[in-house]
């Protein structure tokens, strides 16, 4: 448990004081609490939920090493031109990864646009003018492409397109 904690804690950025002053608990305390030297009574834990906003659940290790996301429980996005379906949506690897499976039409497909982190692409069928930074780059079935999703990008397919993407939202 104390592990998590650490972890979500880190991937919001926040020192185990700022924490700690945030709970109302020592900063030692919440040391204590991320070494699992001490387990927190359940008003603390709770108070930890709330303060970085993950339900206490989420603390807790998962027993169950085996996920299956049956087809209808995918989300899948759609607009005129593209159909995304989240294979596997945060929190399933880990809170910042998701992959999915995107099927675009002709035309410009994705518009321009930034995300915190970086995307790794496969390009499974069709092929693509990838607009990265102001610069145009064609890709091909086949192709693999890894890129920071902090700069404006775009994507224009020449002929339908299917692809997997797999975006982390803290970077690699």
């Amino acid at each position: 448990m104390g592990n998590r904690i650490r972890e979500i804690r880190k991937s919001m950025g926040l020192s185990m004081k700022e924490l700690a002053k945030k709970v109302g608990v020592s900063t030692i305390t919440i040391h204590r609490i991320e070494k699992g030297e001490v387990s927190p009574s359940v008003a603390v834990l709770s108070e930890i939920a709330h303060q970085l906003n993950y339900p206490i659940t989420s603390f807790f290790p998962d027993k169950n090493d085996l996920k299956i996301v049956r087809a209808d429980k995918q989300p899948i996005a759609e607009s005129p031109s593209l159909e995304l379906r989240l294979l596997v949506p945060k929190g399933i690897i880990r809170e910042d990864i998701s992959i999915s499976l995107g099927k675009a039409k002709l035309g410009e497909c994705i518009s321009m646009h930034t995300n915190s982190g970086a995307e790794i692409t496969y390009i499974i069928k069709g092929n693509c003018i990838f607009v990265y930074d102001g610069k145009n780059y064609e890709l091909n079935e086949g192709d693999i492409i890894f890129f920071r999703s902090t700069r404006p990008h775009a994507v224009i397919t020449n002929q339908p397109m299917e692809f997997f993407s797999v975006y982390v939202r803290n970077g690699i």
